[in-house]
């Protein structure tokens, strides 16, 4: 059986890498061989590289809008508009629809697959413990990263119904029959916590790497945070935050960075930076909402750095000229986050808060002077306020609306200059805070149960003002 598993392995580590082309090289035509811990190695690295990251996060929370003037004076409908339109307004066909973004469901149980398939042969290939285990490391704090994703997509909100379906669990490479079902959404986020805690325990063994496009302990203790945050275990987000700001290098001061330097925020030369991976940007006529921009104060560098000069564009991950590198990043501001917000959430904790709170605004509003804050409620909406001016465009808001009891949000939406702005309102509580399965893959899994969301009727809007 374990030679069976193997040749399973060697042949699905055979068919993901010959997808990373240029990473590994080719034996010959048809075949790449898969033999040490390098080659599984250079397989994790091509996932950064090609991957497109979850785009239709931007157009689902209330961080987007539709930039008119962007629109053009014609009466074409734009491209770009209609490709995002089905998230845009929280339409419950928005896979089906003729024109649409990818949906993500696929694309990230083919990384699963790819992962399952590295910690299912990296025991057998030529390499040393050390290397295999970072290896594993990775392989395991990637796998809990994508079950993050699915499930905070395609399952309802941990703190709101975690006994609902989350998404299937699948931890090998091995072949399956007759189709996997849906796993709890409590028993996703245990896997979760399973993954990311043994990844953090092999990258603590030896000595942190940085700048390589990976993975390290920092990356990993950051994640734990989020996912402990999602689960509202304020203890174990003090807990692994206070680990990953212990082993990073520290916040970057924006209010040192001239107005005229070279600015990229997806990059390693920025100490906050601690992984940057993915390859995806807002495009235009897809700008900020007027909402989002209203919350920065006077003197705030991120409204310079992030937006264009007429704050009709985002920026944050458009380099100056053009590259082929992944854009996001997962930086040590959010450890900062995760922790004030779980300080807030604390008895007797209002001051380590406020003082998490302070310290990233410090680092980021020229003349900043920190404030006092002695009301509980007041506090944390301060801090909720910031990890939205934050951690825009970064995956966050839309699973941050969903943790906070899914709000009411609204888009103004058209495709043309020449029409009038539609509006369209996600309820409180929307079935859609809870996206649909892609029929594709309800087809190919038989055993995959439809969310409720599917069923809902067509989403209509209203005349703006109306």
């Amino acid at each position: 059986m374990k030679q069976y598993n193997s040749i399973i392995t060697s042949l699905i580590c055979m068919m993901l890498i010959s997808a990373c082309s240029g990473f590994l090289e080719e034996k010959s035509q048809d075949e790449v061989l898969v033999r040490t811990v390098q080659d599984y190695d250079e397989l994790l690295l091509g996932y950064m590289h090609n991957s497109n990251g979850y785009l239709m996060l931007y157009a689902l929370d209330d961080d987007i809008g539709i930039n008119e003037a962007k629109l053009g004076t014609g009466t074409t409908e734009n491209g770009v508009i209609l490709d995002y339109s089905g998230c845009l307004t929280w339409q419950p066909n928005m896979w089906e629809q003729e024109n649409k973004i990818d949906d993500g469901y696929q694309y990230t149980y083919d990384n699963i697959k790819g992962l399952n398939a590295v910690l299912d042969g990296i025991d057998e290939v030529h390499g040393s413990q050390q290397e295999k285990e970072l290896i594993k490391a990775g392989a395991l704090g990637m796998r809990g990263f994508c079950y993050y994703m699915l499930v905070n997509l395609f399952g309802e909100p941990y703190n709101y119904n975690k006994k609902a379906l989350g998404v299937p669990l699948k931890l090998t490479a091995g072949l399956t029959e007759n189709g996997i079902p849906r796993n709890t959404v409590e028993e996703v986020y245990t896997q979760i916590l399973k993954d990311l805690n043994t990844s953090a325990t092999l990258f603590e063994k030896y000595p942190k790497e940085t700048a390589n496009y990976k993975l390290n302990v920092t990356v990993v203790n950051i994640l734990l945070s989020r996912v402990y945050l999602h689960m509202e275990q304020w203890e174990d987000v003090i807990r692994t935050a206070n680990k990953a700001i212990e082993t990073a290098k520290g916040l970057t001061d924006y209010t040192q960075i001239s107005a005229d330097a070279k600015y990229y925020l997806p990059s390693y030369d920025l100490s906050e930076v601690e992984w940057v991976y993915a390859k995806n940007a807002i495009v235009r006529p897809l700008g900020p909402s007027a909402d989002l921009l209203s919350k920065y104060k006077e003197g705030d560098r991120r409204l310079d750095l992030w937006f264009s000069a007429n704050r009709a564009d985002v920026t944050k991950k458009i380099p100056e000229t053009p590259t082929t590198d992944p854009t996001s990043t997962i930086r040590i501001s959010e450890a900062y986050l995760n922790r004030a917000e779980a300080y807030a959430q604390s008895q007797g904790y209002a001051k380590e808060a406020l003082a998490d709170l302070n310290q990233l605004r410090r680092y980021r509003i020229v003349g900043y002077q920190d404030v006092t804050i002695t009301d509980s409620k007041t506090l944390l909406e301060e801090i909720r306020l910031e990890r939205r001016l934050e951690l825009c465009y970064e995956g966050h808001r839309w699973f941050d609306l969903r943790r906070y009891g899914m709000p009411s949000i609204s888009h103004d939406y058209k495709t043309r200059i020449v029409d009038p702005w539609i509006t369209y309102t996600l309820q409180e509580k929307d079935p859609l805070y809870t996206l649909p399965i892609p029929e594709k893959m309800i087809s190919n899994n038989t055993r995959l149960e439809q969310n409720a969301s599917a069923y809902e009727p067509e989403r209509t809007g209203v005349l703006k003002n109306q």
